[in-house]
């Protein structure tokens, strides 16, 4: 097996840290062993990315995040050489410096950078393999010299299938039934990017026509709280629990199988296609689209997201809601598209075996010529840190002489 050192940013729950752990699976059927590493400090209270990784047979490690790229290049050395690692994979642009300058120093290791935010920051080292999460990134990082491969955040549609999971125990617990219509977001409960979609969906809720319709939401964060108060004064307003806040789940399944829309955007979207459900995918700033033969190319080239926003974006995402609500025979239509669509787009077996054709040609082509590509803009950089970080005392020098000139020409020249 080629051991492969593989950094995410976080340990928490999310999109690209359960695609790290699922990729990492994949790719063992290819010969590749990964060990993920994060910082300790994104340890949440509740389920993390450790079940996740339990479940799939990974090994993730914890480590005390550094302070300086120093440090974390240091760190990260230390962490390959335990662990003998023969590669560096980093998900993230902003930790890829560390690598670079630590255990794939000089191109004694290749390293590998996924990126599956919206954008490519100009900083972002030339010398190691790219791969981006959205079609459109693809096509304008097209010239880049090291080159660029798309690997859509992976579902895997084998255990993501109605077929195989139990909804029973959810809907019991949750006091839900399976005669319900049921919304569902399974989403980060942050204030950045995700808070908005779910304040709508609960406004949402008290205008629609379908009484009996239900909104479940799964997940946590730092705008849990508020949107918990918000659901509790929307069920008040209402007369009945038309809001049903989860909490977090390690495994979300049952919450996709048993639900009659989902609202998502990014891998939650992906999962809720390969699960066959009807979807509505959701911007960041309120702005919302049906999944349908007619939008899916557009959608999926950008990766289920947009930083668009719409004119009274409730009542545009109230109309969509109906449109699939009142047509059972339509729901059932959507949901065969959408999976068939996950399993020929996005599939985890297809991502694993690109993720580890990109691992071959790495461990092949990455060396010394290759690893320098970045060394003439580090330098730059260096320098520029040493200048930001002089300048200060260059001017304190200054004012110093100038006072002590200015004494000198008090005292008559003499000092």
């Amino acid at each position: 097996m080629v051991k492969v050192l593989v950094q995410i940013n976080s340990l928490a729950l999310g999109g690209t840290q359960i695609n790290a752990v699922d990729l990492a699976a994949e790719v063992m059927h290819y010969g590749y062993e990964s060990v993920l590493v994060g910082p300790r400090d994104t340890i949440p209270d509740g389920p993390s990315l450790f079940e996740i990784a339990k479940q799939r047979g990974i090994d993730v490690e914890a480590f005390d995040r550094p302070r300086t790229t120093l440090e974390g290049a240091l760190l990260m050395s230390k962490l390959a050489r335990r662990h003998k690692a023969s590669m560096v994979h980093i998900y993230g642009s902003w930790t890829a410096r560390p690598a670079w300058w630590g255990p794939c120093l000089g191109g004694r290791r290749p390293l590998a950078l996924t990126i599956y935010e919206m954008a490519v920051a100009p900083e972002t080292p030339k010398s190691p393999a790219l791969i981006v999460g959205t079609r459109y990134l693809l096509e304008d990082l097209a010239g880049r010299v090291s080159g660029v491969e798309l690997i859509s955040p992976p579902v895997d549609t084998f255990r993501d299938d109605c077929e195989t999971v139990d909804t029973r125990h959810f809907l019991a617990m949750h006091e839900l039934t399976a005669r319900q219509l049921k919304i569902v977001m399974v989403t980060r409960l942050d204030e950045d990017m995700k808070a908005t979609g779910v304040e709508h969906a609960i406004e949402a809720m008290e205008r629609l026509t379908a009484t009996d319709a239900v909104l479940v939401v799964v997940g946590t964060g730092d705008a849990a709280a508020r949107l918990a108060r918000q659901a509790e004064i929307a069920n008040r307003r209402q007369g009945r629990k038309s809001v049903v806040m989860v909490g977090p789940m390690s495994d979300p399944r049952a919450a996709y199988a048993a639900a009659d829309i989902v609202i998502g955007m990014g891998g939650s979207a992906a999962r809720a296609l390969s699960f066959g459900k009807p979807l509505i995918v959701a911007g960041e700033f309120g702005w919302y689209k049906p999944f349908n033969p007619q939008t899916s190319k557009e959608l999926f080239r950008n990766s289920f997201w947009s930083d668009r926003s719409m004119e009274k974006p409730v009542d545009r995402l109230v109309s969509a809601l109906e449109e699939i609500l009142v047509d059972p025979t339509g729901r059932g239509e959507l949901g065969k598209f959408g999976r068939r669509f996950a399993v020929e787009n996005f599939s985890l077996a297809a991502m694993g075996a690109e993720l580890a054709s990109i691992y071959a040609r790495s461990l092949r082509e990455y060396g010394f010529r290759v690893w320098s590509r970045d060394l003439s803009g580090e330098i730059s950089s260096i320098r520029r840190w040493v200048g930001a970080t002089m300048e200060p005392v260059v001017r304190g020098t200054r004012k110093l002489g100038a006072t002590a000139h200015a004494r000198t020409m008090q005292n008559g020249g003499r000092e």
